[in-house]
């Protein structure tokens, strides 16, 4: 998922028995770009990019210590956040000591555990640098598999240096899918995955392990791992098998490697990563994010990003412009 830091202000602040707040923040982005002939085969052309975003956050904290709060983001509320049994952009969360409940959209424990390979902490105004045929981005199956809305229920558990987390999306609202005109599949998608993030000689270490598994759909399990050291540097490698069910989804293999660099305003990313399916083929790709901060919320974005498949054929896309917090 698009990973993306909001400065936040304080709109509303209360105090009685327990104290809550609401804060809304915001993202813009304005620029030029070229989609490549995959993504908008009707126009491969350069053209105006503008985009904005506005996320609502509200926290607060009960008289036992439960700490509680929401979150909706616009941009992603594609269907109404006001109905219960739709996912609209919204999450919600209670925590208490290490153990966190969160529900809604959320990534899934695969997708929260294995890292991704955009390094650097540099991105694009149209993610160029993750969407290119060899990226994982770990999130699939969140959302969209079998038609389903990517409501997800995750529980994390924090200890130590390690973060357990299991988790799980229903695919047709508790029903059965076969029986609201999907395909015949299991009915929840379970995740399950393992984190460590700690300091070791002076070398910032994280790592990942994930499962998840939807019955007659598709079990994949991964790994990962990412390394960041003194100067700026961060390198990193991820694996992933997938087993699939005929006629669904086919089975294969995922590996990627990831390099960063940041000093000072500058920060640059750079990933590669491959596809190898037994009956479709291969498709690969890499990625280049390079930002420049300029201060104040405001930072200069250039994204690539370039496509291999295995007929033969290529793609690429491009981007450059502004990206604006507030």
């Amino acid at each position: 998922m698009k990973k993306i830091l909001f400065a936040s202000t304080a709109l509303v602040a209360t105090a009685g028995v327990a104290a809550a707040e609401v804060t809304i923040s915001g993202y813009a982005e304005m620029g030029i770009y070229n989609p490549g002939e995959t993504t908008d085969q009707a126009n491969d052309e350069a053209q105006f990019f503008t985009d904005i975003d506005l996320t609502f956050t509200m926290s607060g904290e009960a008289d036992n210590g439960l700490v509680f709060g929401a979150n909706i983001d616009l941009d992603e509320a594609d269907n109404p956040f006001s109905d219960p049994w739709d996912q609209g952009g919204e999450a919600l969360f209670v925590s208490y000591g290490g153990a966190t409940l969160t529900m809604g959209d959320t990534d899934s424990a695969y997708d929260k555990t294995v890292p991704e390979m955009n390094l650097g902490g540099a991105g694009s105004l149209a993610d160029d640098e993750t969407i290119h045929a060899g990226f994982n981005d770990g999130a699939e199956f969140d959302g969209g598999v079998n038609g389903s809305d990517g409501q997800i229920a995750r529980f994390d558990y924090a200890y130590d240096a390690f973060t357990f987390s299991v988790s799980a999306e229903q695919i047709a609202d508790g029903s059965k899918p076969e029986d609201v005109g999907r395909a015949d599949s299991g009915e929840t998608l379970w995740s399950a995955g393992v984190g460590y993030s700690a300091e070791l000689s002076g070398v910032d270490l994280s790592a990942g392990l994930g499962y998840l598994k939807l019955d007659e759909w598709a079990e994949v399990w991964g790994l990962g791992v990412t390394a960041g050291f003194a100067g700026g540097f961060e390198v990193g490698a991820t694996y992933s098998d997938i087993d699939g069910e005929d006629g669904f989804v086919d089975d294969g293999e995922h590996w990627g490697l990831g390099f960063g660099y940041s000093m000072n305003a500058f920060s640059i990313g750079v990933n590669y990563g491959k596809y190898d399916w037994d009956d479709a083929g291969e498709a690969e790709g890499y990625g280049l994010a390079a930002n420049y901060d300029l201060g104040g919320g405001l930072v200069a974005q250039l994204g690539y990003g370039y496509s291999e498949f295995t007929d033969g054929s290529d793609d690429d896309t491009w981007s450059l412009g502004l990206a604006m917090s507030f």
